[in-house]
């Protein structure tokens, strides 16, 4: 999977920057964090597109039960641009407020996964997001992949933390 840049999720708590996988608190993990993306120089954005932020959690409630999967954390759309190499993600529209990770006592790590895409058609219309349990499919493991392809979302950068219950 070739990505077009660098997505760089930094929550408000001191040393909370995801990591490619590093394991994070749920507790510091709650407020929604500074997103930037840096374009590949080879790859620079396209100011006249908009984009769309996502978080989703594809191990709800668990790795081994995916009923509640994927889990539905954070939808933004109408991103724009004033630079092609990128910057601070912040004045998009909030479809679906963030929500940051809760995952159940005993069900071990969870995946949390951010990913930034490119809208491809101008002035994009997004069909309903009804729930955040299986981002409102009613099909377990049925999320982000599939609004993404009837939404034509172009995938340009991922980063994705763990997080397992801090009472286990």
């Amino acid at each position: 999977l070739a990505l077009s840049g660098t997505l760089t999720v930094e929550y408000p708590h001191p040393n909370t920057t995801v990591e490619q996988g590093n394991k994070l608190s749920p507790k510091v993990t709650q407020d929604a964090p500074k997103v930037t993306y840096k374009a590949n120089t080879a790859a620079p954005l396209n100011l006249e597109k908009t984009y769309t932020l996502v978080m989703t959690d594809p191990d709800a409630p668990s790795r081994s039960d995916h009923k509640w999967s994927e889990y539905c954390h954070h939808v933004e759309t109408g991103i724009k641009f004033n630079d092609p190499q990128g910057g601070l993600i912040s004045n998009g529209h909030e479809v679906i407020k963030h929500m940051g990770p809760g995952p159940p006592k005993n069900t071990g790590d969870h995946r949390y996964i951010w990913m930034l895409f490119e809208e491809v058609e101008k002035n994009q219309t997004f069909s309903p997001i009804n729930d955040r349990i299986n981002w409102g499919y009613n099909t377990p493991a049925t999320g982000i992949e599939r609004w993404a392809t009837e939404n034509n979302l172009k995938l340009l950068a991922m980063n994705f933390f763990f997080a397992e219950n801090d009472e286990n």
